[in-house]
């Protein structure tokens, strides 16, 4: 019986594997959705549930679009909390919060332009990106901590990495 399991569990893995290897190559050779991450599970779920695509992504974007709404709304939270805690001061927070909108619109300015960059070339605009941002964070005597603020709205992201949070945080649900 063990064994069965075991040869179950093998099979079960390889199939997703091979399943999820087939979605990523169908990902990478599908030029039209090379702007669309999701494409491929849009693609998908259409198919499955015979429903309509434009629907499906209709229903992903809503979803993002609220998720990015929500992210938002907590980070400026976040930030004015880092106000009354008097780790920032209101023109710092300021700053960071018109800077995170500022990286925003370039990002969205900017979606399809790495579409013919090399994995080295994004990796290096990114780099410089970090390095300007940081120079930013000097210039308007913000600590590089609060970085992860202006870049990805607090959950980690930034400098530091993964789980990051500012010293001597009293939050114990952060």
């Amino acid at each position: 019986m063990r064994k069965q399991l075991i040869a179950a569990g093998i099979t079960t893995a390889v199939g997703v594997t091979g399943l999820v290897g087939v979605n990523v190559v169908n990902a990478a050779t599908d030029t039209s959705s090379s702007t669309n991450p999701m494409s491929s599970l849009v693609d998908a779920i259409a198919s499955k549930f015979s429903l309509n695509k434009d629907d499906v992504q209709a229903v992903f974007d809503e979803q993002r679009d609220k998720m990015e709404a929500e992210r938002e709304a907590e980070a400026k939270q976040e930030v004015a909390q880092l106000v009354t805690d008097g780790k920032l001061t209101q023109e710092q927070a300021d700053k960071i919060n018109a800077k995170r909108a500022e990286l925003k619109a370039e990002r969205e300015a900017a979606k399809d332009s790495n579409d013919d960059k090399t994995r080295e070339e994004m990796k290096d605009a990114m780099k410089s990106r970090l390095d300007e941002l940081k120079q930013w964070a000097s210039d308007n005597d913000i600590d590089e901590q609060y970085l992860r603020y202006v870049m990805g709205g607090g959950h980690g992201h930034g400098p530091g990495g993964p789980g990051m949070r500012p010293e001597s945080s009293d939050d114990s649900s952060s």
